[in-house]
């Protein structure tokens, strides 16, 4: 199991941690926008990005403020990221994932071509 990084357990104030997933929120839409709808599109609403694949998959993003965490599912996984302030990434810390080339990853595969995302921190 991966050792978690000391930062990980830098606490957040509420303020700050809405704030950086209000700028994920705003990255990856910004990013899903850019892509054909009929492949791909995102969704953001209440708090919640939908991610639609082919019409037929919906991913989705979101976070959960008591616990300082942006939450991923994709198919049958999910993901819980909290943020590595050292490195500054989003980091699932039960196995070492960054939450950018997660992403990147899940959508390339259902889609079959490269998408790649760059996420502010």
């Amino acid at each position: 199991m991966p050792t978690v990084p000391a930062d990980l357990a830098v606490p957040l104030t509420d303020q700050a941690f809405r704030g950086h997933c209000e700028r994920i929120y705003d990255a990856v839409i910004a990013r899903l926008d850019r892509e054909d709808p009929d492949e791909i599109e995102g969704e953001f609403s209440s708090g919640v990005i939908r991610i639609r694949l082919l019409g037929r998959l919906t991913f989705v993003l979101n976070h959960q403020a008591p616990l300082r965490e942006v939450w991923y599912a994709a198919g049958d996984r999910a993901w819980h990221f909290r943020l590595d302030s050292g490195q500054k990434r989003w980091i699932d810390p039960r196995n070492g994932d960054e939450l950018a080339s997660t992403l990147s990853a899940t959508i390339s595969q259902v889609l079959g071509r490269e998408i790649s995302f760059v996420l502010p921190v």
